[in-house]
C-alpha cells in the first residue's frame, strides 16, 4: 500500500510525462500499471481535474494579470569602487604637484 503523499508525487511524476506527449512502451506499461489500482487512478483524475481548473482559470484571466517585475537590488559595489578609484587618483595628483621630492625619484622624466 503505498502513502497518500507518495501517491500524489506518483500521480504528479505520471502526468508530466503524459503531458511531456512522449512516453517509451516501458514507460506506458509502467504507467498503465500504476493507473490499474483504484486509488492511484483515483490521485490522477484529481490530479488532472485541479490542472484543468488551473487551465480555465489561466484562460480567464489572462488578459486581466499584470506582470510586475522584481525590483532588481542596488548596486553598490560597482560605484564605490569608481568613487574609491577616482579618490585615490586625485590623492596620487595632490601628492605630485604638492612640491614635495619624496615623491619624485631619479627615475623620473622630470628632475625636481
Amino acid at each position: 500500500m503505498v502513502k497518500a503523499p507518495d501517491r500524489r508525487q506518483e500521480a504528479a511524476r505520471w502526468f508530466a510525462k503524459e503531458r511531456r506527449g512522449v512516453m517509451s512502451l516501458d514507460e506506458r506499461t509502467a504507467c498503465e500499471a500504476w493507473r490499474a489500482e483504484a486509488a492511484n487512478a483515483a490521485a490522477l483524475r484529481e490530479l488532472e481535474r485541479s490542472w484543468a481548473l488551473v487551465e480555465v482559470a489561466r484562460s480567464e484571466f489572462a488578459g486581466e494579470i499584470i506582470v510586475v517585475p522584481a525590483a532588481r537590488p542596488k548596486r553598490f559595489v560597482r560605484p564605490a569602487l569608481i568613487a574609491a578609484v577616482c579618490i585615490a587618483s586625485l590623492g596620487l595628483g595632490a601628492m605630485s604637484y604638492s612640491g614635495s621630492s619624496g615623491f619624485w625619484t631619479k627615475l623620473d622624466w622630470q628632475e625636481r
